[in-house]
């Protein structure tokens, strides 16, 4: 069975770009185009390949398809780059995911590594480290910063170390709610600033210290790890904050910690589709040298 080139890439547009119309702007065709290439696929492979939601998502079938279209995107690329004609086509364009917090610390010193060795640019979704793989899974990126430690079938799995997040307040906020101790009945009135409905870190650090005892705070919701800091600074709230981004703050006395050893380190890895891809190979290069600044374990 031959498969249409022009076909492919429409599934795979649809798919990275969650809707037939956004997929036509990006392929400059209309959404007719691309809805009468993606019927005209399904009736090649006789599956149904993309679930016609908000957003579009593929089915377990079109993953298949993506990932084919998209490596062979990425590989056509490297072909022509070798021979020198790799102006003649777009630039190759990474779909990665990535946690927002190594955003907006560490991964964008990969981001100017990576266009330093590359002509190809980053499709950067930012989303909660514990479902970024899957998008990965999902086959709307190719590669992904997560929480997962086992490899996404098809994929290649390297360890970067652990971001370190620390509970912290404003002093102000520390002596108005946590004067007595850092407890069970402090933590259930303190005001707590959390990312969104997805972010569990607030809550992790705080049944440790409450086990079974109700833990329902006043809530801020802030989707922005610098509207974080600046929340922790005015007294809004307590939070995880990443160290990185609060070190200059504790080291001043702007911010302070809960309690003592008020640290949750969560490891991070680096998966993308297993392909022999000059590209993709200097984004891990350039991944794995960025991320060095990250929490190491250390040997026994």
């Amino acid at each position: 069975m031959n498969l249409d080139h022009a076909q492919l890439r429409a599934l795979a547009a649809v798919v990275r770009e969650g809707s037939f119309e956004r997929a036509a702007a990006a392929l400059h065709v209309t959404p007719s185009a691309v809805s009468q290439r993606i019927r005209a696929l399904e009736d090649r492979v006789g599956r149904l390949l993309v679930q016609r939601t908000t957003p579009a998502a593929a089915t377990a079938d079109g993953r298949i398809l993506v990932q084919l279209a998209e490596q062979s995107a990425l590989l056509e690329h490297d072909a022509l780059n070798r021979l020198g004609v790799a102006e003649d086509i777009p630039r190759a364009t990474l779909p990665v995911a990535v946690n927002h917090d190594s955003l907006e610390t560490w991964f964008m010193d990969a981001a100017e590594d990576f266009a330093e060795r590359t002509g190809a640019t980053l499709d950067l979704r930012a989303e909660d480290q514990d479902h970024t793989a899957e998008l990965l899974r999902g086959g709307a990126v190719l590669g992904a910063v997560t929480t997962l430690a086992e490899p996404v079938q098809g994929c290649r799995l390297h360890p970067l170390g652990s971001m370190r997040y620390a509970a912290t307040c404003s002093p102000a906020f520390h002596a108005r709610h946590f004067a007595a101790g850092v407890d069970a009945r402090s933590l259930a009135q303190a005001p707590v600033l959390v990312y969104n409905r997805k972010d569990a870190l607030q809550g992790r650090f705080a049944r440790r210290i409450m086990r079974d005892a109700a833990w329902q705070p006043p809530v801020w919701w802030l989707p922005s790890a610098r509207a974080f800091v600046r929340a922790s600074l005015a007294g809004l709230g307590w939070t995880m904050n990443p160290l990185p981004l609060v070190q200059a703050e504790l080291d001043t006395g702007r911010l302070v910690l809960l309690r003592a050893r008020a640290f949750e380190d969560t490891p991070l890895y680096w998966q993308h589709w297993r392909i022999e891809s000059d590209t993709m190979s200097a984004l891990t290069d350039a991944v794995l040298a960025a991320s060095r600044g990250l929490i190491r374990r250390r040997g026994p």
